[in-house]
């Protein structure tokens, strides 16, 4: 049922696809070999799915006496309505065997060097969230414990870390490592019951759901508030992702903070929307207040410029900001008034460009 690409495989795709790269490093004195995608175009998908293209989501070969190990992350699958086979339509007659919460945090997956166990994110060994998951693990035996017995088992576990450091768009307010699914490495087929154990062992595995009918997942996200969503795993293993509109919602605020997004807000007095979901410790709400400041610094810095300004006469005035940045701004607000120069700030910070020169970012 999924198709599982050797190297060579992985290779070939990478080397007829724009959309698929592979990532060399080393690690521990090991070559490595990461392969991901730039874009998620179903169609390139599509196109080479006979050679396993949809395992190329963080897939990792680890070479070992001249011999590659391959190590599956989770296959690719699309949202509800992103792609042909991933639509309403086709799905409403199908029926879901399983329902379990989607988690938002770092994707993570072990692999298993001398023994020993690491954890990568979907393209680093030396990622922030990697180090941190090696670090949970040492200090949690029944987490090592249970990752060896599935190697043994010739099955990798996947996990999801969650910090508020690392906050993508939900709000955890604690740092852990969350079981999300189990595959064979040989067959990649997924172990759909294997909360049971892992919950005896005592890991912590993403919330399961009873199992509704597609179109009561759909109307159960309109009001959902507290989780991203759902997968769904139908019958016939077709994977669904099913987002609730609040975090589709926040995932608009949040997905990639931009400057110009962020002064748009200030200026429209709606940067109370970031303050409410960043939880205070993640890196995003550092960056939010870095961007928060520096604008009102230069706004006020400014307004207080352009008052003094519009005071002068117009011969004066001229001569002292005929070569100054902002003197277009100045003129104006001279002209008109200085209710005017929010409305200027706002125009000239309304895209990247210009939000990164307003704010002197390098």
């Amino acid at each position: 049922m999924f198709i599982l690409p050797s190297k060579e495989d992985a290779d070939f795709i990478v080397g007829h696809s724009k959309q698929f790269f592979r990532k060399d490093d080393n690690f521990l004195d090991r070559q490595t070999a990461v392969y991901h995608y730039k874009q998620a175009k179903f169609e390139e998908f599509e196109k080479f799915k006979d050679k396993g293209s949809y395992e190329l989501r963080g897939l990792t070969f680890i070479k070992n006496d001249k011999k590659w190990k391959r190590f599956l992350a989770l296959h690719k699958f699309f949202e509800l309505n992103q792609a042909p086979g991933w639509m309403e339509e086709d799905l409403k007659n199908k029926k879901i065997i399983k329902a379990a919460e989607k988690i938002d945090g770092s994707l993570l997956q072990p692999v298993l060097i001398d023994g020993k166990i690491y954890f990568k994110t979907k393209l680093s060994f030396e990622a922030y969230q990697a180090k941190r998951a090696n670090e949970i693990m040492l200090k949690n035996p029944a987490i090592k414990r249970y990752i060896l017995d599935k190697f043994k088992e010739n099955k990798i576990p996947v996990f999801e870390y969650i910090s508020p450091k690392s906050q993508v768009v939900m709000d955890y307010g604690k740092e852990d490592l969350i079981l999300i699914q189990v595959r064979d490495l040989k067959t990649g087929e997924y172990d759909l019951e294997f909360e049971k154990e892992a919950k005896r062992e005592g890991l912590l595995c993403a919330k399961e759901f009873e199992i509704k009918s597609l179109k009561e997942f759909i109307k159960l996200a309109e009001t959902k508030k507290d989780i991203e969503g759902w997968i769904l795993i139908f019958e016939d293993m077709k994977f669904v992702k099913v987002k609730t509109d609040e975090y589709l919602r926040r995932h608009k605020l949040l997905g990639k903070i931009q400057p110009h997004e962020i002064i748009a807000a200030i200026l429209e007095k709606r940067d109370y929307e970031y303050k409410e979901i960043l939880n205070k410790k993640s890196e995003k709400y550092e960056y939010f207040r870095e961007i928060e400041n520096k604008f009102w610094e230069k706004y006020n810095k400014l307004k207080k410029e352009a008052k003094k300004a519009i005071k002068l006469p117009k011969k004066v005035f001229k001569k002292k900001y005929a070569f100054h940045p902002y003197y277009e701004l100045f003129a104006m607000c001279k002209n008109r008034g200085m209710e005017e120069f929010d409305g200027w700030i706002k125009k000239h910070t309304a895209r990247f460009k210009g939000a990164k020169k307003f704010l002197e970012l390098d």
